[in-house]
């Protein structure tokens, strides 16, 4: 018995109204997670399905103007021809479901991303989304920070969203090593180091005691022509601002690198 021949007409039909529906559903995400991303710390959330559909959008389908890629909701039937002959009939409908059934997994890899939700759905699959992210990304630092050096470092959601959307977060890491980095944050921030001279001059004249060291209030002032990294490496051996010698000389070379509290938190 003959295997009757696929309508693929009807197939076409079936898979644009699929692909209608997904676009519509993953446009509305994308919004989302756009005006979600200019809360302060939240601008990394774009960092993560958002960016790869971004990306996907720019090289398949193009962007407007603004520079913000969409998924096509009006969905059509392309003229389609192979050398010299211009497709048509089934042919044309056959060369179209390709079409949107690509379009169709990439939309549904894109909405299957945790990071591609804000939280938990009302009416669709249970997802943790981009705000449970946060919450075990915190928690599992905190566990093993608790651990290392105490309640003292630990972090909230919002330190940790504004840590990872500042610039200065990767050399940060180069510098001190992953592990490390997330203390030696805290440390600047808490003691509301900054690197200049003026400022940590000031820091110095206020957190260093005279009568446990053998030096002078003239000693703290920085010296004509010595740089802010000079002046530092000059007062190292009288900061004392974690108890822990390998944490200080940490938080020293970060310093000296030009990461300060107005920088590694944004």
């Amino acid at each position: 018995m003959a295997t009757p021949r696929k309508n693929w007409e009807a197939e076409w039909k079936k898979v644009s109204a699929e692909s209608r529906k997904l676009a519509k559903r993953a446009n509305q995400r994308l919004v989302r997670l756009e005006r979600y991303s200019e809360r302060e710390g939240m601008g990394d959330i774009t960092k993560f399905a958002y960016a790869k559909a971004q990306q996907y959008i720019k090289t398949n389908l193009g962007t407007g103007r603004s520079g913000k890629g969409r998924y096509k909701e009006n969905v059509k039937l392309y003229d389609i021809s192979t050398g010299s002959k211009q497709l048509t009939g089934e042919e044309l409908y056959k060369a179209n479901v390709m079409i949107q059934r690509q379009r169709i997994k990439a939309m549904q890899e894109f909405l299957a991303f945790q990071s591609s939700t804000l939280g938990q759905s009302r009416t669709g699959p249970k997802t943790e989304g981009i705000a449970k992210i946060y919450d075990k990304r915190t928690r599992t630092l905190n566990e093993k920070i608790r651990q290392r050096y105490g309640a003292e470092f630990e972090y909230t959601d919002n330190d940790l969203k504004r840590f990872f959307d500042s610039k200065k977060q990767a050399k940060l890491e180069k510098i001190v090593g992953s592990d490390m980095m997330f203390v030696v944050a805290k440390v600047i921030k808490k003691n509301n180091l900054k690197s200049n001279k003026r400022d940590l001059q000031k820091f110095m004249k206020n957190h260093i005691d005279l009568g446990q060291y053998d030096i002078t209030e003239a000693d703290l002032e920085a010296q004509k022509g010595e740089t802010y990294q000079d002046y530092l490496t000059r007062m190292q051996n009288f900061m004392d601002l974690t108890g822990d010698d390998v944490l200080n000389d940490m938080v020293i070379k970060a310093l000296k690198a030009g990461i300060n509290v107005n920088n590694i938190f944004i």
